[in-house]
């Protein structure tokens, strides 16, 4: 299997609302550390609670339209699971900028060998995390 595939899909991630407490840059670097450690390893149901039920996700290779709930995310990432045979990836994000404004967090970094190797990740912390 190719790498930049796997790097593609490692970083398909725009998790729109993430439940993580956005204004705090080390909370939103450990909520993205933590998924990546779950996308690497293949852990679904880790993959599947790092996005609210409401999220909205782009998977740019993966299909061309939106992922609209964590139900149709779910669906994406259970696909990329399976094709990965139980071999599981060793995705490291570089060079990445976290900007947080009230309850929003946009993330930005860089996946080496992979043709659309920016990704952008925003999270918008839940009504009750005051």
């Amino acid at each position: 299997m190719r790498s930049a595939p796997a790097a593609m899909m490692a970083a398909l991630l725009l998790f729109a609302c993430a439940t993580v407490r956005t204004n705090d840059e080390a909370g939103v670097r450990a909520a993205m550390a933590n998924f990546m450690d779950a996308l690497n390893k293949l852990d679904a149901p880790r993959i599947s609670a790092a996005f609210a039920e409401d999220a909205t996700a782009f998977f740019p290779v993966a299909q061309a339209q939106r992922a609209e709930g964590r139900a149709a995310i779910d669906a994406v990432f259970q696909r990329y699971i399976a094709g990965q045979n139980g071999k599981t990836t060793n995705i490291v994000p570089h060079d990445m900028t976290v900007q947080t404004s009230g309850d929003l967090a946009l993330v930005t970094f860089q996946v080496p060998g992979g043709s659309t190797a920016r990704r952008t990740s925003c999270s918008n912390a839940p009504a009750d995390a005051g």
